[in-house]
């Protein structure tokens, strides 16, 4: 219903006032993609989602457990699934057992017949809201990549060097020696976790010229690293 403040604000709107895109409109567009995965909060029953008008027939989605070293956490859960039209059709439960860490992250992926990603999820599960303090104690970790200019479009692929997750980590289009941000600009991802070793290619599409740009990268547990 909010979709940018009147004044100075840190919740609710998609995008800000000085044109920033903010954490919440990644997450609404996660929600809103053609084939989407996702898990209930309340009891973990994963679901998968088909917001297209063709039958998706044949999807495999699967469910990992990490913990905060980017460990497995047990073997993963696979189901093949088949979604009508416009439709949404539940898969299986990942339990919370209490064996499990208070503090870890659940990976959900759901692949087409061929293989390829059509969803990727990734969820924090705690007990208590104390639980998620356990960040604090996550190693820092390093987070490497180069910026490539097509046109007048951006591309990167960050990968995670350390040996723990990169958690929420935010890009930032930067020029003038990386002391002032491009607005408005859009990212194909953005407020995302990398696991130790993955890699994410993201595509940035600055609305205004930025000749001369360098990508801040920022993280909860990453030093800032600017990427040329």
């Amino acid at each position: 219903w909010m979709s940018n403040p009147a004044w100075h604000s840190t919740v609710w709107q998609t995008y800000d006032y000085d044109l920033d895109v903010n954490g919440s409109y990644y997450g609404s567009r996660k929600g809103c993609e053609p084939h989407h995965v996702q898990a209930d909060l309340s009891s973990w029953q994963v679901t998968a989602l088909n917001h297209t008008p063709t039958p998706l027939t044949g999807a495999n989605v699967s469910a990992q457990l990490y913990d905060l070293t980017g460990n497995n956490l047990g073997m993963s859960q696979q189901a093949n699934v088949n979604i009508p039209t416009s439709n949404a059709s539940p898969v299986f439960v990942v339990p919370f057992d209490p064996s499990l860490p208070a503090l870890h992250l659940l990976r959900l992926t759901m692949t087409d017949s061929k293989g390829t990603v059509l969803s990727e999820n990734t969820y924090w599960r705690y007990r208590a809201d104390t639980d998620m303090q356990a960040l604090n104690q996550v190693p820092t970790t390093q987070v490497s990549g180069s910026l490539s200019q097509h046109g007048g479009t951006y591309s990167t692929t960050l990968r995670n060097t350390g040996t723990s997750v990169a958690a929420m980590i935010r890009l930032s289009l930067r020029t003038d020696n990386g002391n002032t941000r491009v607005l408005p600009t859009l990212y194909s991802d953005n407020y995302f976790w990398l696991l130790p070793g993955e890699s994410k290619q993201v595509t940035i599409s600055p609305r205004v010229s930025a000749h001369g740009a360098s990508l801040l990268v920022e993280g909860y547990n990453i030093s800032n690293t600017t990427v040329h």
